[in-house]
């Protein structure tokens, strides 16, 4: 299923107008800025099916892929090599959920996402592909009875976008249950994307 990070030229559009709290010299700053070096983290945090197929699996799965690139905020790109690193998935509080049964066993790892390639789409986005990944399980044949089967494991396609993006949202007002939450100390912002995904930015001026 593919997963998606929203578009943006700019963050500021997506702000609400103006108020309190800006920091108008931070504006300027990344206003003037030429070249950016970004490091966003993406953080999957959600509970997910964790076996092949249309049974009852579910456990809370936290995943995260760290991306570092470069932006020319002049041209409006990307430049130089991208550079991904891709971490294991973890599980907690692995049941089946909606039933009464024992919790699923998974005779392997569980990946939420897998890095497989990157690919630049656009001057200023880059696919990453990879894979979803199910292991082979036990799992209960409810509803009729809490006894356990095998079933076999199975892979997904998952996509994520990152594109580059003007910072100045950073000197924008802090306002709770903004589409950008902007971290306390000015230094990093968070955009939620679809299933589960948070990516925060930490951007570094170059130029």
């Amino acid at each position: 299923m593919p997963i998606m990070l929203p578009l943006a030229a700019s963050l500021v559009t997506l702000l609400a107008e103006p108020s309190g709290g800006m920091d108008l010299a931070l504006i300027q700053k990344w206003t003037d800025a030429k070249i950016i070096k970004y490091h966003a983290v993406g953080v999957h945090n959600g509970r997910e099916s964790v076996v092949f197929g249309d049974y009852e699996g579910k456990a809370d799965v936290i995943d995260r892929v760290t991306v570092e690139f470069t932006w020319d905020k002049t041209k409006g790109k990307m430049v130089g090599p991208v550079t991904v690193i891709d971490s294991t998935s973890t599980l907690t509080n692995l049941k089946s959920d909606g039933t009464n049964c024992g919790p699923p066993q998974l005779k392997g790892a569980y990946e939420q996402f897998q890095m497989v390639s990157q690919q630049q789409i656009s001057p200023d986005q880059v696919q990453l592909t990879g894979t979803r990944t199910f292991p082979p399980a036990m799992v209960s044949n409810y509803p009729g009875g809490c006894s356990m089967r095998a079933i076999p494991g199975g892979k997904e396609e998952a996509l994520l976008w990152v594109t580059g993006i003007s910072p100045e949202a950073l000197g924008m007002p802090i306002m709770p249950g903004s589409p950008v939450a902007i971290s306390a100390d000015r230094k990093s912002f968070a955009i939620k994307a679809a299933g589960n995904w948070v990516w925060t930015y930490t951007p570094t001026l170059v130029q």
